[in-house]
């Protein structure tokens, strides 16, 4: 195969595959979660909702951009002390590849970040299991603000939303506080996955074929962090647990077909939109049947909006666009906020 020695092309697939299968074999063991009663809640403005409907879809912020700036640094950064820890307590010779993956790795996901050329594309659209929360009023609520419920498939896999660019998948996660159970998921993954590079042989057969796009080391590189990003994205710092998020997360995956993938010919749908003076990235998310709406089961408007005005014309817009059956209310918090 292409110029390769095959004895190093079949250990190197060898080591590959184990990955594979621990990563294959732990996502159909997960347990599958699904949202409280089928529905999830997006907060966002009154530019946001009228967005939304006359649309007829969402947007998936840069997960740079977002309002808290360490939506997915956090990640990174927690995944970074526990690669330092790996590498502290595991020692291996100058020369062991597990060592060299789990430097570059850890290089990756630390000063790397620095360097804007080599971050992800990561999008992300923001829910919470709760559709009148304070905290989310004090964001969007202070100039009005509004919650879209949606109707969210029972896995919380599939559903009614797919992303506009044909080279991201979306996938919905529930968002975890816990520390300590972050940083067991993320030993988990090391544990399982770097051993498979400490046979020498394995090593030599893997510096054979260096440069083989997919058991080549740039190719297992790939896989490794791809592996551990699909795992930190869902993590967030407990001071947020009373939001209970979901994420829908869009990205290009190394070990997922890209939806209908044209291997490059369409130019990914980028989109810009401006807040507080900056340009911010995002893709769009649209009903997966072209002739559908978005599954919007309920709206409820912020506090500080008046009750029967606000239902009013939201119900008309949502007439007007062709949204059936959606529950309007307000919100009962009392609260009034600082200018």
């Amino acid at each position: 195969m292409g110029g390769y020695d095959e004895s190093a092309l079949q250990l190197a697939a060898v080591a590959l595959n184990q990955v594979l299968k621990f990563h294959y074999n732990r996502e159909i063991t997960s347990p599958k979660q699904a949202p409280p009663k089928g529905l999830l809640f997006h907060y966002t403005t009154a530019d946001g909702l009228k967005g939304i409907i006359e649309q007829n879809e969402l947007w998936a912020t840069s997960a740079y951009f977002l309002n808290d700036s360490a939506e997915i640094t956090y990640g990174y950064g927690l995944l970074k002390e526990v690669l330092d820890d790996w590498i502290a307590k595991n020692p291996r010779d100058e020369k062991s590849l597990s060592l060299g993956l789990a430097r570059d790795l850890r290089k990756s996901f630390g000063e790397d970040l620095l360097n804007m050329d080599i971050i992800k594309p990561i999008y992300l659209a923001c829910f919470c299991e709760d559709d009148n929360l304070l905290s989310q009023w004090r964001t969007y609520g202070q100039s009005g603000g509004y919650s879209f419920g949606f109707k969210v498939p029972a896995d919380a896999i599939g559903g009614s939303f797919k992303p506009e660019p044909n080279i991201y998948t979306a996938r919905w996660v529930k968002v975890d506080y816990d520390r300590n159970e972050q940083i067991k998921k993320c030993r988990t993954i090391l544990d399982s996955v770097l051993p498979n590079f400490d046979d020498p042989d394995t090593a030599r057969a893997i510096a054979a074929v260096d440069s083989h796009p997919i058991v080549g080391y740039s190719g297992i590189r790939r896989v490794a962090a791809d592996i551990l990003l699909e795992e930190i994205v869902c993590f967030k710092n407990k001071a947020f647990d009373v939001e209970k998020e979901w994420r829908i997360v869009v990205r290009q995956r190394e070990l997922v077909k890209q939806g209908t993938d044209d291997g490059g010919k369409t130019t990914t749908p980028v989109h810009f939109r401006t807040s507080n003076g900056m340009l911010v990235p995002y893709v769009k998310l649209i009903p997966t049947e072209p002739t559908e709406r978005l599954p919007v089961a309920c709206v409820r408007s912020g506090p500080t909006l008046d009750r029967t005005t606000t239902g009013m014309v939201v119900r008309m817009m949502l007439e007007k666009n062709g949204f059936s059956n959606v529950r309007v209310e307000g919100s009962d918090i009392s609260v009034r906020f600082k200018p």
